[in-house]
Order: structure tokens, then sequence, then C-alpha cells
């Protein structure tokens, strides 16, 4: 399976259409000119590739592409596709 960052590169650029040269770890979405919709539909994207649930909580216009990532890295190894509340 290719890295979760990869994917998360690869949706950008396909779905929402952001140029690969400016998507960078320590990019927020907000950079990207992400917003509140398409935040949304990313949202449903990486559900439907991931298989797991992220809420529309835990992805904001501040949110960086590494944070994106990691969170998603968490989701998979936890193994349930949601984060258990702290």
């Amino acid at each position: 399976m290719p890295d979760t960052y990869d994917t998360v590169r690869s949706v950008l650029t396909g779905v929402f259409r952001v140029p690969e040269d400016e998507i960078r770890p320590r990019r927020t979405l907000e950079e990207l000119d992400l917003g509140s919709l398409a935040l949304t539909e990313l949202v449903l994207v990486l559900h439907e590739r991931f298989g797991v649930r992220i809420g529309n909580e835990d992805l904001s216009r501040g949110t960086t592409l590494a944070q994106v990532s990691d969170h998603l890295d968490v989701l998979l190894a936890d193994g349930t596709g949601t984060v258990a509340p702290s």
C-alpha cells in the first residue's frame, strides 16, 4: 500500500486539482485554498480511500498535510477506523 502522505497528495492533485509543486507536509489546507465545502469533500474521499472515519472536526483549514497523514496513520493503526476519545 502506498505511503499515507503519498495517497493524500494524490487525492489533492487528482480530485482537488492542487498543483503538485504546492503540496508540502507543512502546508495547511487553507494555504492550498481548500474551503469548508472542499474540507467536507476531502473527509469523504479519504474515508473512501482508507476505509476509516474522519470527523469533520478532525480537519480544519489550519491543519497541515503532515497532520492529516499522521491522523490517518493513527486511525489505520487503531484497527477500528476511529480514534478513541482521550
